[in-house]
């Protein structure tokens, strides 16, 4: 039986890592090239979130009967289907049909400030990433 030498690396060893290693290097490098447009995808879906919310809550408006109660983190209104209550909760925006359900909305708030004047909705959010975001809604735009 012939006996192989075991004192060391040999200089192919040492070549054959240095290989897989620098291909390594460059998997790692293009990787976080591509990590860079990714990121700003996923930070826009904050944007599709608030749109999607904004969407919903146009929706909601469209057949008030009777604005009740506004605070600044609460906006209370009546429509065919009951009183329907959009309200800050914790870190999120919900919304409560007459008196009970717990449906999320916009999730991540920081702080949110609703306000009326006239037929339109004011609605000022922070949210936790210090992103701010505010939007005025028609009140009643479609009633019959």
């Amino acid at each position: 039986m012939k006996q192989l030498n075991e004192k060391g690396y040999s200089l192919v060893e040492s070549i054959v890592h240095l290989l897989i290693f620098t291909m390594l290097i460059q998997f790692a490098i293009l990787f976080f090239y591509w990590q860079a447009p990714i990121e700003k995808v996923y930070q826009g879906d904050l944007l599709g979130e608030w749109e999607l919310f904004s969407l919903e809550l146009q929706e909601l408006l469209e057949e008030v009967t009777g604005v009740e109660e506004v605070k600044p983190t609460l906006f209370t209104f009546q429509t065919k289907r009951g009183r329907i209550t959009i309200q800050q909760y914790d870190k999120m925006l919900r919304k409560v049909v007459n008196g009970t359900g717990h449906v999320p909305l916009l999730m991540n708030v920081k702080s949110s400030k609703f306000t009326v004047k006239d037929s339109e909705l004011k609605l000022a959010v922070e949210m936790k990433d210090g992103m701010r975001k505010e939007r005025t809604f028609a009140i009643g735009l479609y009633q019959k």
